[in-house]
């Protein structure tokens, strides 16, 4: 931060230190029940969208292989319950994959995973789980689901006759909590011979936004495409800027595992690793959308001086409709790994980086997932082991914003 006046910039640095602490953490919440040997679990789908709140209820859904062979679950408890009950099976099939949740009203949940080589999404309520319904017609994988109002949109990756497309779906909800594809379509018609993957959509008054990693110009790039209300895709646009701190033959920094968030009325958070820091390893960029995403500002740093010669891994997104948004990741920066998150001070910059003390210090602690409520509270998940390779735990904190307490 560069200011002629001392004053002015110890206020801004005041300010920046307030908002990277702007929650307090409770007590860390078990969700998955003691580690087990053998048994390891996993947040890892598109966007990393594993936790969500509708009304008074947050549910949180992963992988693990506990039966043997990897499968989705899911769990459900009321914000004021102080534990969670049991997980509930969402896959039956022989190997399940990658899943994600978003809220719907009425303490309801839509989820959406990998089954099979297809995609699958079905309806979760404090009753339990509505039957599936499929959404893919050929092989798929990394699905992504998002809704608003009441909309509900998944996005994946299919194959079909050797090329590859990134397809969209508008979902309703029927009677018994029933999923049913209301319209479904490509972002390009024609496919492409190169892989995409991780396509992950994000939904707004303003129309939709669905970005995924592309390979089409021989190296991985991150692209976008927006659709307004009427639901018609642009061509795709580059999200990540061209960087290259070497010669006239690099095609630019690594990039990879991109998340979106909507948040205001019309706005789009997107976060991404990204290696344009040259040799150590991955940071977390960003950069801010508007009109749902129908163009993007220009890609920001998300972490702080402190962690520059550390690699960063595994962002995570949040954003509400009361404007809020924040960014999570993992490093190794104090030794162990731990969580650090940083929100955006508007007119300022990335606020300080910080490490909640529930999701920090001895052993690892990884691959977060957050969501913001209309209460500006933000909702933390993350896998914690003892030491790399041992069995793994999923815990979860509630961050009140200080005013809350």
């Amino acid at each position: 931060m560069k200011c002629n006046i001392a004053g002015l910039c110890l206020a801004l640095a005041i300010f920046q230190a307030q908002a990277a602490d702007r929650w307090i953490f409770a007590s860390r919440v078990n969700v998955s029940g003691p580690p087990l040997a053998g048994v390891f679990h996993h947040l890892d789908g598109s966007g990393r969208r594993h936790i969500a709140v509708s009304g008074k209820s947050v549910a949180v859904v992963w992988e693990d292989n506990r039966s043997g062979a990897p499968q989705i679950y899911v769990t459900l408890k009321t914000l004021a319950q102080e534990t969670f009950p049991a997980a509930l099976a969402v896959s039956s099939g022989n190997e399940a994959y990658e899943p994600a949740i978003d809220a719907i009203s009425g303490d309801r949940f839509v989820l959406a995973f990998e089954q099979d080589a297809a995609v699958f999404a079905r309806i979760l309520t404090t009753q339990g789980l509505a039957e599936p319904t499929r959404l893919s017609q050929a092989v798929a994988s990394h699905v992504s689901i998002a809704s608003f109002d009441r909309r509900v949109f998944a996005s994946w990756r299919e194959r079909e006759n050797g090329r590859w497309f990134v397809k969209i779906a508008e979902l309703r909800v029927a009677n018994v909590n029933r999923l049913v594809i209301e319209s479904l379509q490509s972002v390009e018609t024609e496919g492409l011979e190169t892989p995409v993957l991780f396509p992950v959509i994000a939904v707004n008054s303003a129309g939709l936004c669905v970005a995924w990693e592309d390979r089409r110009a021989g190296h991985t790039r991150l692209l976008f495409s927006h659709a307004g209300v009427a639901g018609t895709f642009s061509a795709p646009h580059s999200l990540n800027e061209f960087f290259s701190n070497r010669n006239e033959y690099d095609q630019g920094s690594g990039v990879t595992r991109l998340a979106l968030s909507s948040f205001g009325q019309n706005e789009i958070l997107a976060a991404w690793m990204d290696k344009r820091r040259g040799g150590s390893g991955y940071g977390i960029f960003a950069a801010l959308g508007t009109d749902a995403g129908s163009m993007f500002g220009p890609n920001e740093k998300v972490h702080g001086e402190e962690g520059d010669k550390q690699p960063h891994n595994n962002p995570a997104t949040a954003g509400n409709q009361a404007g809020d948004f924040a960014v999570a990741w993992d490093d190794f920066r104090r030794g162990d790994s731990d969580i650090w998150i940083s929100a955006y001070d508007p007119g300022l910059e990335w606020s300080l980086d910080y490490a909640p003390p529930v999701a920090s210090g001895s052993g690892e602690q990884t691959h977060p997932s957050i969501t913001l409520d209309e209460q500006h509270n933000l909702h933390l998940l993350w896998i914690q082991r003892s030491n790399p390779d041992g069995p793994s735990q999923l815990w979860y904190s509630l961050g009140q914003t200080r005013q809350e307490q």
